[in-house]
């Protein structure tokens, strides 16, 4: 898809640039199609056989062995909601660990992935920066998840409608280095190297496709419980739709117990 927009010169003549949106249609994902970004987690046991003799009715998995969160492994959830851009705005890696998402409670998320590129040519523009072939978008079901391959590039999980809760593993490193940014901007710090896609991509937008119809059609969301937000569900003032605050005049039981005495007296 071409966008086209025009500004106006010194001269007074308008000049017309044109910019290619790339839009990124959202797959179930699965082990098999995650398997260059990470390690799908399911109900399936990986690696089963783990010798440990206490539990007979257990399956036991053994560890992932490229899993890592360094010496300071740190657990967190959140919860996301429906925003209405669909841009791919930002885009990171982790070199020292990996990162692990697992979808909790009823609804699916979003997942904006690019395979690593540290590993590519000796150049620097391309090792640094994700691929724009090589990304995809996934649909994790609840009770599923993925733990990140070293250097896979992701954003953060994305609503597909409903609002949609997640169990991160994460480092210590990591977690601090984010939230010590006083705004959102590109940085390279504490093992945590983001990029605003726009600076480097200046020919194109990245962007998903709106991923409420294709939740649908696997059916992992109904149709129709995906379209309010938490902010039109407990109405402007939190207290529920339509619902407003109004202040109850002091001594109003006074006067109902008067109402009532009358009533009984003409009675």
């Amino acid at each position: 898809l071409m966008k086209m927009s025009t500004s106006t010169n010194n001269n007074g003549k308008e000049d017309v640039e044109i910019k290619e949106i790339r839009y990124y249609e959202p797959k179930l994902a699965t082990r098999e199609n995650t398997s260059n970004y990470g390690y799908f987690i399911d109900d399936q046991v990986h690696n089963p056989g783990l010798g440990i003799p206490f539990y007979k009715t257990v399956i036991e998995g053994s560890n992932y062995e490229d899993a890592t969160w360094g010496n300071s492994c740190v657990v967190r959830t959140s919860q996301i909601h429906w925003r209405d851009d669909h841009t791919i705005t930002w885009l990171e890696r982790h070199m020292d660990m990996t990162q692990g998402f697992l979808v909790l409670g009823k609804h699916p998320g979003l997942f904006v992935l690019g395979e690593p590129t540290h590993n590519d040519v000796d150049d620097d523009t391309y090792k640094n920066s994700p691929d724009p072939d090589r990304i995809e978008v996934f649909i994790i079901p609840p009770g599923m998840g993925l733990i990140l391959k070293k250097g896979t590039w992701h954003d953060f999980p994305v609503s597909c409608g409903p609002p949609v809760s997640a169990f991160i593993l994460n480092s210590k490193e990591v977690v601090e280095a984010l939230a010590s940014m006083e705004k959102a901007e590109p940085m390279n710090h504490g093992d945590c190297f983001k990029l605003r896609l726009k600076d480097h991509f200046t020919d194109v937008t990245l962007k998903f496709c709106d991923p409420r119809p294709y939740v649908r059609k696997m059916g992992l969301v109904a149709a129709g419980s995906e379209a309010m937000p938490p902010q039109l569900l407990m109405g402007e003032e939190g207290y529920g739709l339509n619902m407003k605050r109004s202040e109850v005049v002091s001594g109003w039981s006074s006067s109902l117990s008067s109402s009532s005495s009358s009533s009984s007296s003409s009675s």
